[in-house]
């Protein structure tokens, strides 16, 4: 019998404020940034944009991030002497 492959992926979903600008892409895009930069440090998998049409037949794009938390412990892999380096 083969062993289950298991594993943990977390995701959120975010799109723009209903109303005026909702259907912004670029402003999209940045929220999205904003929200993974405060997430810390983490490794994103996968992004998925959807849309959706609201009832007066506006535009409502939304994107999903699939992503999971780095393990803080473990050193870059291309870092010689396996020293993990700082961003600033």
């Amino acid at each position: 019998m083969t062993k289950p492959i298991s594993s943990q992926m977390y995701h959120f979903t975010q799109n723009n404020p209903e109303g005026i600008g909702q259907d912004s892409v670029p402003a999209l895009l940045r929220r999205v940034a904003t929200t993974i930069e405060e997430l810390g440090q983490v490794e994103v998998y996968d992004l998925v944009m959807h849309n959706e049409v609201t009832d007066d037949g506006t535009d409502w794009p939304s994107i999903t991030v699939y992503f999971d938390y780095a393990n803080a412990d473990e050193p870059e892999e291309d870092e010689p002497g396996g020293e993990a380096s700082a961003v600033t």
